[in-house]
């Protein structure tokens, strides 16, 4: 597969809406619902008053996470040492603007974390294990994921530096990926911030 036959593949599986197709079962429109965000959280606040609608935010949760992992086992194939760090923003760019909501999307969270542990599941549990600390200790999701994406550089950082050898490499470029995806979806998370310095931030 050719590197720009990758990252159209790429963006096209982060642009389907998971959250937005998976509500539909219930009969919601999950971006005239709640926050309007068509990620886990909102879709798990609005649908998820029962077990099927529990269910429903799972699957979102799943299906996001899953389209991030599967871009870079693609591109893991590919054969440039660009591939997943291009593949993981590209996937990422498609779930935040979305070809089919016309540019719209969600903030990237799931699919973030699902990069990770598609460029190595090990440091993929460990960019997780913040948001599962955060949220058990304050229930809110947008605190739980601004401090794992903001720990992120800094765990790929630390892996590349003390885990050096050959099985534990992480793809070129990795660092840069994480960045970039932390800066985006602080920017994506702008209200959450002014609401969390208020007080005023929904908990779960």
């Amino acid at each position: 597969m050719s590197l720009p036959a990758l990252l159209a593949i790429s963006y096209l599986l982060g642009s389907i809406p998971t959250g937005l197709i998976l509500a539909r079962i219930k009969g919601i429109d999950i971006r005239k619902s709640g926050s309007g965000n068509i990620g886990f959280t909102n879709v798990m606040r609005v649908a998820g008053k029962d077990r099927s609608g529990k269910l429903i935010g799972l699957l979102t949760l799943a299906g996001d996470m899953g389209k991030g992992a599967l871009a870079i086992r693609l591109a893991l194939h590919q054969g440039s040492e660009w591939a997943p760090a291009l593949a993981g923003l590209s996937v990422f760019f498609g779930h935040i603007f979305s070809f089919w909501l016309r540019g719209k999307g969600g903030k990237g969270v799931a699919t973030g974390l699902g990069i990770s542990l598609g460029i190595n599941p090990a440091l993929g549990a460990l960019v997780c294990l913040p948001w599962a600390l955060i949220f058990a200790l304050t229930r809110t999701s947008s605190l739980a994921s601004l401090g794992s994406f903001a720990l992120m550089p800094l765990t790929a950082l630390l892996w590349q530096r003390l885990l050096p050898s050959p099985e534990n490499a992480l793809p070129k470029h990795t660092l840069l990926l994480f960045t970039l995806m932390t800066l985006l979806v602080f920017f994506r998370h702008k209200d959450n911030i002014s609401r969390i310095r208020k007080g005023e931030e929904s908990k779960m």
